[in-house]
């Protein structure tokens, strides 16, 4: 979403307000009264709530105000405010046609720098991942397939391989080049049972080339992982590294006992919803 949508809410707004232009004597003095500000004990369950749409409202465009001037665009708070009463008043300085030209003017540049920053923070991503993988394959017990997967073997199993098309109950800890944990199967202390099909193409692969009982540390290529989009806890570009013990393949005839039930919200996901891939 750009930062183009403010101006499309404001166009929104317009249109209701347009249909509702009145406004109550009694609500005008109460906002002549808000401006020149509030400074009583908050006693009614009124002013409770009144005051909570308040901070709600200011906290939100705070908010929104911190990250445009982390970004380097400049900010005059006395008209924001002045912004804000005067739009209470019905007395704007400004027409609805020069309110939506500045905010659209505002948003292309905020746009443009979002997408200068996310581009820098990818590109240095991507470099740290080829950093890492360049570094763990001098490493003598790590192999790297032609995909550009890396693994390597921490425990050697003796059962089935998976297929593409297998169900699997596996343990693992999921964590970014810089060590940070997004996933860890041991400290939830349940295994993950997943399908194949369903998984990034470099955690199938590796898991393809284990047996049951097999435990490997798979470093996988962000083009084999979850690609250049954010994702969550996972930056995009980000090489991810998966130690992951596979500890079951399970038969076509296992799979109806080896599932849980569903929860209420699994079985609406598991109704078009489509699910991030693991």
């Amino acid at each position: 979403m750009g930062y183009g949508f403010i101006a499309h809410l404001y166009q929104q707004h317009k249109g209701i307000a347009m249909r509702s232009k009145k406004i109550s004597i009694g609500l005008f003095v109460f906002i002549c009264l808000v401006s020149q500000g509030f400074a009583g004990e908050l006693k009614t369950q009124v002013q409770k709530e009144s005051y909570s749409i308040g901070v709600s409202t200011g906290s939100y465009i705070s908010n929104q105000l911190f990250e445009q001037s982390e970004m380097g665009a400049k900010v005059d708070v006395n008209a924001v405010i002045d912004g804000f009463v005067d739009a209470l008043k019905k007395q704007q300085k400004l027409s609805d046609e020069e309110i939506i030209t500045n905010l659209n003017n505002r948003a292309e540049v905020l746009n443009k720098v979002s997408q200068e920053k996310f581009k820098q923070a990818l590109d240095k991503n991507i470099a740290d991942g080829k950093k890492y993988l360049a570094n763990n394959a001098k490493n003598k017990n790590v192999k790297t397939t032609k995909s550009g997967l890396q693994y390597e073997v921490l425990t050697l199993g003796a059962g089935a391989k998976p297929q593409k098309e297998s169900i699997v109950l596996i343990n693992y800890k999921a964590y970014l080049v810089d060590g940070k944990v997004f996933d860890d199967t041991y400290a939830r202390k349940e295994p993950a049972h997943l399908s194949m099909i369903n998984i990034v193409d470099g955690l199938q692969e590796g898991l393809m080339l284990m047996n049951e009982g097999s435990k490997y540390k798979l470093v996988i290529p962000s083009e084999l992982a979850y690609g250049n989009a954010d994702m969550q806890e996972i930056p995009g570009g980000s090489t991810v590294i998966f130690e992951v013990e596979l500890t079951k393949v399970l038969k076509p005839g296992e799979l109806a006992n080896s599932a849980k039930p569903l929860s209420e919200e699994e079985m609406k996901q598991a109704h078009g919803v489509e699910k991030k891939k693991l």
